[in-house]
């Protein structure tokens, strides 16, 4: 996956591509981003670089880019180090859904390859969805939301309930001792929920070793060439999304002494160093 340039210290001015920048929508969140030089600059990107309305936002300080949302080498050059992509697609200069789609996806793995930090898309629901009846304007720029749902977002974004097996056991008493309590209910059991840069940070604070999170998609994931990608990518996947429901409070409750990562981390940080090394007996 490519990298973008650097945005440099956290106190410069973050650099967000605006898509249609001349027009009405791209060119209104322009305008509005304009307004707060300290903190944003905006990289204008249009295929009319010449026209009248893309001199009037160089004049108030926009970068204007020129770049062909049907060409990959022009979008990933026009994103090149941004820190954000405001995308908004166009269906009425042509009337085709096809195309719209098209170009929206090319957008959006431009963006991913360049690392870009936030993608802010101009979406729909799908109406086809939800009456039955097409609407290709807006069906087109659902297709699109939904592909940034599926294949945009990197693993590390998305934060995993875990808890240790260990912990599990006084949860099971707790219901066996209040059985009419926990009647006909399901309780999904949570001792911590964070991502993987969370979880790296925790490694790094106990174990002697630096410890990063790769920025990876499931989509790509799912291609690992091992049997369990596959399964570990859907559920990946299912975090991103925020299907997946655990009660933390209800787990502590049940277990009051069920430790977060980071304690059993603490506790369990020799066992890890003995298996970084290469000694595989494992004790959860």
């Amino acid at each position: 996956m490519g990298s973008g340039a650097s945005q440099g210290s956290s106190d410069e001015p973050k650099t967000i591509a605006v898509f249609g920048a001349t027009g009405l929508l791209g060119g209104a969140v322009a305008r509005a981003l304009l307004e707060d030089p300290t903190n944003y600059r905006v990289r204008a990107i249009t295929r009319k670089p010449s026209n009248d309305k893309a001199r009037k936002l160089a004049e108030k300080g926009a970068v204007i880019v020129t770049a062909n949302m049907n060409d990959m080498e022009s979008l990933e050059k026009a994103l090149d180090g941004a820190y954000a992509v405001f995308l908004t697609t166009h269906y009425w200069e042509e009337k085709n859904k096809e195309k719209e789609i098209v170009r929206g996806l090319n957008a959006i793995d431009a963006a991913v390859k360049q690392n870009v930090k936030h993608i802010i898309l101009n979406g729909s629901e799908s109406i086809r969805k939800l009456i039955g009846k097409e609407c290709n304007n807006l069906d087109s720029k659902a297709a699109v939301e939904e592909y940034l749902k599926e294949v945009a977002l990197p693993i590390e974004d998305a934060a995993i309930d875990m808890i240790s097996v260990k912990d599990i056991g006084p949860c099971v008493m707790s219901i066996l001792d209040s059985p009419k309590q926990y009647r006909n209910k399901t309780i999904g059991l949570s001792a911590d929920r964070m991502t993987t840069v969370d979880m790296a940070h925790v490694f790094s604070k106990h174990i002697d070793k630096q410890f990063i999170s790769p920025k990876i998609r499931t989509k790509d994931y799912e291609k690992f060439n091992f049997p369990e990608a596959r399964d570990l990518a859907a559920m990946f996947e299912l975090y991103q999304k925020n299907l997946a429901h655990r009660d933390i409070k209800m787990t502590k409750k049940m277990n009051p002494r069920v430790r977060t990562f980071d304690k059993w981390l603490e506790l369990k940080r020799y066992k890890l160093e003995e298996i970084l090394a290469g000694d595989k007996d494992n004790d959860n």
